[in-house]
């Protein structure tokens, strides 16, 4: 048993790398060693986990199911290693983080440089992708996304909160003017964003106690948020744009915000998200707390709108 525990590190790495050569180089030992190794633990379990070919690796049904544990156990050590480092007052270890496409490129991917800094110690593997995440099928840590529903035995911790603006450029507006109320919506050309598991075409406002949706529609529908933004830059028609997409786009007036009277009020927020476990490793929880501070509350992407919102809100009373 003592033997194999080191095997099942290994057989970690191979599946994580994809490969014998990516695994060996990971581990700092030679593509023999690594076969060697894997070829004992298949001896001593009697079974085979991995179908070998020239140009492909793949375990075996039993191999999937094994490497589930070799994944955990995985984890254990290097939790076990980041408590000891914590204590000595270091933070260590590689972190697999997972971010949202667009918010990823736009506010996570920009602060790493800083976590670095604070954290030299941590390793970062970085995926940028918008499809929702069991964790550990993918081999991440940590998940910092937009999307709502969490797939169970995940807990997250709520980072920042995200508002929207209806808005659409001059030139849309010079064309076809601009709505009155957000029923005159269904005269308009709007952009919405749709993917396989998300679909935004109901547009939420609020006028003090009023409340309206509106179901909008138009001929361009994308599955990536920043692309809702440069749609309506290009005066493609009118967006209901998160405000984490917006910089200063309003201040320079290349989108007008839209509705004064009427505030978008669809619910978003920032989690960040985990597998639910009795300690949380270092790694992660600095982590966590560090894009706290960085985003700030109420977030920094909502503080530099405020200012055009609310000079527009004046004009309209």
């Amino acid at each position: 048993m003592l033997q194999q525990l080191p095997q099942m590190l290994i057989l970690d790495a191979l599946v994580r790398e994809q490969g014998f050569s990516a695994a060996a180089r990971r581990l700092g030992v030679s593509k023999s060693y690594i076969s060697k190794q894997l070829a004992q633990l298949e001896a001593n379990l009697g079974a085979q986990l991995v179908q070998r070919t020239t140009r492909r690796f793949a375990l075996t049904e039993l191999g999937e199911a094994y490497a589930r544990y070799c994944r955990d156990l995985t984890a254990l050590a290097q939790e076990a290693d980041a408590m000891v480092a914590e204590r000595q007052g270091r933070v260590s270890g590689v972190l697999h983080l997972g971010v949202g496409q667009s918010f990823g490129h736009l506010h996570v991917v920009p602060r790493l440089q800083e976590s670095q800094r604070r954290y030299p110690e941590i390793e970062l593997e970085i995926s940028l992708f918008d499809h929702s995440s069991n964790l550990v099928d993918e081999g991440l840590d940590l998940w910092i996304t937009t999307v709502e529903e969490k797939p169970e035995g995940l807990v997250g911790q709520r980072l920042a909160d995200i508002g929207f603006v209806l808005a659409a450029s001059p030139d849309y507006l010079l064309q076809h003017g601009a709505p009155q109320t957000p029923q005159e919506l269904h005269q308009h050309n709007c952009i919405t964003y749709q993917s396989r598991e998300r679909r935004y075409d109901q547009w939420h406002f609020r006028h003090g106690r009023e409340r309206q949706t509106v179901q909008v529609s138009g001929n361009y529908r994308v599955d990536l948020a920043e692309a809702v933004r440069d749609a309506a830059l290009a005066g493609l028609g009118i967006a209901y744009i998160a405000d984490y997409l917006l910089d200063d786009e309003l201040r320079q007036g290349r989108l007008i915000p839209l509705l004064p009277e009427w505030t978008p009020s669809q619910k978003m927020a920032v989690h960040a998200v985990y597998a639910r476990r009795e300690h949380l490793a270092p790694k992660i929880r600095h982590f966590i707390d560090f894009l706290k501070v960085e985003f700030g509350h109420p977030p920094y992407w909502a503080l530099r709108q405020s200012p055009w919102l609310n000079r527009l809100s004046a004009s309209a009373e």
